[in-house]
């Protein structure tokens, strides 16, 4: 997958934007505040439906402007798709592709895409949520029937929580439709947590062979689940246990006013040789352990996409790297169809990475 041509109307510090984009990779060079990252934020949008950076879409659209407008035309092989997409700071965003009203569920799928950028370093340090975040992008991005239940299990979760809450004011109260939402969620977790398993059986090896090549050391780098339900739980023991756990935590669901297992509740954990990463990896491990989940993460989308290769995105990557991973990295990248890749210093992005440059500054890209 490549992007022809992009542009911005309205959105955070770009009034009016367009470019083209005529090679791979293309070098985004500017000084750091000048609007490098909003540009591939909106390309991120286009293709997730949200963004890396923040939960508001209102923060989104330029101060002063009803609503922030992105259109894209991307090409796999002979096949054009045109991408219109309008974000307002309140209601319902829009979606068109090829002029037809298209799901955000749908987005992944027709645009395969991935970002790095230094917000993914939570991957390795943060707290679990983000790498929730990641194994559920993942997941999405295999299959859109997933997709699908990650959205429906957020919905049915927000509802549970707030019958807990109820049933928390009103003890004398019928558990009854606490029973109904709770198989409803039972469904949908065990469907997630089985994808989840078989996205960190593939995840791992990929890891462990990027990490190296980047890192150039015999460390081994593996991701492994840490869930809510007992240990060693089969496949099919799954909705049973979760089941055993809603009857057991019942009452301190109710009293707390929360759902207390579940994938929500579960972690994917970064292992550096043996050690947990999140506390056994120093900056530059850390580092290049986030990078190589995300090197894993475009491995999993070639497998399993309708649309060829992802386009990938390396925001202000280098600049965290000593010079040997630099180049060890620049190298490894070698083969990615459309490589988007931006930078404070040009003189941090290694010489085997050639392409189109384009300054940016103060809401502007030279064309």
């Amino acid at each position: 997958m490549r992007i022809i041509s992009a542009e911005l109307i309205g959105w955070r510090n770009y009034e009016h934007q367009s470019l083209e984009f005529e090679s791979s990779p293309t070098i985004l060079v500017g000084p750091n505040g000048q609007g490098k990252t909003n540009f591939v934020e909106a390309l991120a949008y286009s293709a997730l439906g949200h963004s890396h950076r923040t939960a508001s879409d209102a923060i989104l659209v330029k101060s002063g402007e009803s609503e922030a407008i992105i259109r894209m035309v991307v090409q796999h092989n002979t096949r054009q798709l045109s991408i219109d997409l309008r974000v307002t700071g309140s209601g319902a965003n829009t979606i068109r592709v090829n002029g037809t009203a298209t799901k955000r569920r749908d987005l992944a799928r027709l645009l395969p895409f991935v970002l790095f950028a230094p917000e993914d370093m939570d991957l390795v340090r943060g707290e679990p949520e983000h790498r929730r975040t990641f194994l559920n992008d993942v997941v999405a991005e295999s299959s859109p029937s997933l997709a699908g239940d990650i959205i429906d299990y957020d919905r049915v979760l927000r509802q549970r929580n707030t019958l807990l809450k109820s049933l928390r004011t009103n003890p004398a109260a019928s558990t009854g439709t606490l029973d109904t939402w709770t198989e409803n969620l039972i469904d949908l977790a065990t469907r997630i947590m089985v994808a989840r398993r078989r996205v960190i059986a593939e995840l791992s090896p990929r890891l462990s062979e990027h990490y190296r090549a980047i890192a150039s050391t015999s460390d081994s780098a593996s991701v492994a689940l840490s869930e809510s339900i007992p240990t060693n739980t089969p496949n099919d023991g799954i909705a049973a246990a979760l089941r055993t756990l809603f009857h057991v935590k019942q009452r301190d669901e109710i009293d707390r006013g929360a759902t207390l297992c579940g994938p929500h509740r579960d972690d994917m954990v970064v292992v550096l040789n043996e050690l947990p990463a999140r506390t056994h990896s120093s900056q530059g491990e850390a580092w290049s352990c986030a990078l190589s989940l995300r090197l894993a993460q475009v491995d999993m989308i070639r497998q399993s996409s309708i649309a060829g290769d992802p386009v990938v995105v390396l925001d202000d990557v280098f600049s965290e790297l000593d010079a040997g991973r630099r180049d060890r990295l620049g190298k490894h990248l070698a083969g990615i169809e459309h490589l988007i890749i931006t930078a404070a210093d040009v003189a941090t992005i290694p010489s085997s990475l050639v392409g189109r440059q384009h300054t940016v500054l103060d809401g502007r890209i030279d064309a």
